[in-house]
């Protein structure tokens, strides 16, 4: 089985994630990581769903959610051109002896730490799902106490919008 990320641009209103959503547990496909705003047109929503399957299933994936009504565009965004990030909130409590440990591995990751007043601290970090799943093992030798992700966000590396794209090579339709 392979990964793939599909985004997708939904009209902004009531209940279209619940029908995204729904699709994708009628037919049994499994959902990794989802997330949803607002772009740059407060109309639009874009939704990033990362999933799995074979490259016949995940073509069937994006063909179910091209028939939905509120879909406006749609695409598989191509492996070399994805431009994929995460964010991770983890918060930790060392010891005083681990505490400059832990700064340097936050100093090393690009990451940021923010102190909360009962000793612990919180870490944010931004990056590739890899790279999050790095650090996060590296985390753990401190004490996680929390930690949320946001799932995977991303953008097709071109210099045309998804809409525009999707015109030129077939993706979706745009209404």
């Amino acid at each position: 089985m392979q990964q793939g990320i599909l985004s997708i641009l939904v009209s902004n209103h009531f209940g279209v994630l619940t029908k995204i959503t729904g699709l994708f547990g009628r037919r049994g496909y499994n959902i990794k990581a989802l997330s949803v705003g607002e772009t740059e047109n407060p109309e639009v929503s874009r939704i990033t769903v990362l999933t799995e399957g074979d490259p016949a299933q995940l073509e069937q994936i994006y063909k179910q959610v091209c028939k939905l009504e509120e879909v406006r565009a749609a695409a598989i965004l191509p492996e070399e051109q994805l431009i994929e990030r995460e964010l991770l909130l983890v918060k930790v409590c060392p010891g005083e002896k681990e505490t400059g440990a832990l700064m340097e591995l936050v100093t090393n990751s690009a990451a940021k730490a923010v102190a909360v007043p009962d000793g612990g601290v919180i870490i944010e970090a931004s990056g590739r799902p890899e790279q999050i799943n790095e650090l996060v093992e590296r985390i753990r030798l401190f004490g996680v106490v929390e930690l949320s992700r946001t799932g995977v966000t991303a953008l097709q590396a071109t210099g045309k919008a998804l809409v525009d794209n999707a015109f030129q090579i077939g993706y979706s339709k745009f209404r």
